[in-house]
């Protein structure tokens, strides 16, 4: 058994790391299509790209390349009657599938582990985009001659750009208030500024309309506005998202919440003691408390999500011991009935997992950030998959 189990270990780990590379470039690929459709990233920011997509996409790529190293496997043993040839020996299927589900294990620790590296993908994408902004920017005014804020309220109109230079450009912006600046000039040249995180356009021969009050200006001027308020991805308060943060900083924000709502709860008590001392009514229903208010109510759901959030790195990691778990005695039983074809066995066992894992992932998280579920609740989807392995290993003992 001891040759088996080194025959079985090799044979799956060449599979896994040929199925990881093929599935990784795959996923890769689709990751930088996606990046570069969205964001119009230039081609020599690509291949610095790809590095960082490769580990964003790691959680995702490496337990399905483990379920089609499993199903390509196990379908050829079962095929090449080599599963038969054990059980006539008296090796039941448990037996030999022992090494690989070990295997499974280690290579879920693995996947845990490249969650905290995908944020670091995350934020080196981030980070690639961001410094691409000037050459993004400019792009989107060649192609649609225009460039429009996420929040509406920042908008540029260009009649077209020559090498860098911006002709007869119209910038609008609108404040709080609903005021409405435009300024129009005949050219202007755009650069950005990382250090103050700002863009900054050289206008000349600027006409400026704040509320239709118009002044004109021949001199260069420097337009400026800030990268958060014009491209979404620059908001610095995306890092602040759980999935985000890595496991041993989880803790402490969770701590850090707590404080907030215990403060903000002082401050509301304090407030309804002097309005009750005064006798005012209408200040229960103040803009203040309304505020206090809504501020716990966030803290609260802020912290139902940071508590989803280890669990969730831990179940999503360990659905590699769960596909193989599923994914071996499937492709076992699949090669008794004559179905021999790994591809068939893998598409057969993934449709399913696409079908009924994920949702059930997703409905636990979902849930689970809304409180209406505890936290470890995302775990049902492995519990589903665990169950229906268990069936088929019993099938593949019995038969």
């Amino acid at each position: 058994m001891q040759t088996f189990n080194r025959y079985m270990i090799k044979e799956l780990v060449q599979t896994f790391l040929i199925s990881l590379f093929a599935m990784g470039i795959l996923f890769v690929i689709v990751g930088l299509v996606r990046v570069a459709m969205q964001k119009n990233i230039p081609l020599s920011q690509v291949p610095q790209l790809a590095l960082f997509t490769m580990f964003e996409m790691s959680p995702i790529v490496i337990p399905m390349a483990l379920l089609l190293s499993a199903s390509l496997f196990f379908a050829r043993m079962a095929g090449n009657n080599e599963v038969i040839a054990l059980k006539s020996l008296g090796i039941p299927p448990w037996r030999f599938l022992l090494p690989v589900m070990v295997f499974g294990v280690l290579v879920s620790f693995v996947t845990v582990w490249m969650n905290e590296m995908a944020i670091w993908g995350r934020s080196g994408i981030a980070s690639v985009i961001y410094h691409a902004a000037e050459e993004i920017i400019l792009g989107e005014l060649r192609t649609t001659h225009s460039l429009t804020s996420p929040d509406k309220r920042f908008s540029m109109v260009v009649n077209g750009v020559e090498n860098r230079r911006l002709i007869m450009p119209s910038i609008t912006i609108k404040s709080d208030a609903g005021e409405s600046t435009t300024i129009e000039a005949q050219s202007a040249q755009l650069k950005i500024d990382f250090e103050a995180k700002e863009l900054a356009v050289t206008l000349s021969e600027v006409k400026l309309n704040v509320n239709n009050s118009i002044s004109y200006s021949s001199d260069n001027q420097v337009f400026r506005h800030p990268l958060s308020g014009i491209m979404q991805f620059a908001d610095d308060n995306a890092k602040l998202r759980p999935s985000d943060m890595r496991l041993a900083d989880i803790p402490r924000a969770i701590v850090e919440c707590e404080s907030e709502i215990m403060d903000n709860q002082r401050i509301l008590a304090f407030n309804h003691a002097l309005a009750a001392a005064m006798g005012a009514s209408d200040a229960w229903s103040s803009e203040e408390i309304i505020r206090l208010n809504k501020e716990i109510d966030t803290q609260l759901r802020a912290i139902e999500r940071l508590r989803v959030e280890p669990p969730r790195r831990w179940a999503t990691g360990f659905s590699c011991i769960c596909f193989i778990f599923v994914g071996a005695p499937f492709a076992i039983w699949l090669g008794q009935r004559g179905v021999s074809d790994g591809f068939s066995s893998f598409f057969a066992c993934f449709i399913p997992i696409l079908l009924i894992y994920y949702p059930l992932l997703m409905f636990g998280l979902q849930k689970a950030k809304h409180g209406t579920l505890p936290p470890n609740s995302v775990w049902i989807a492995n519990l589903c998959i665990v169950l229906v392995g268990i069936w088929f290993m019993r099938k593949i003992h019995r038969y």
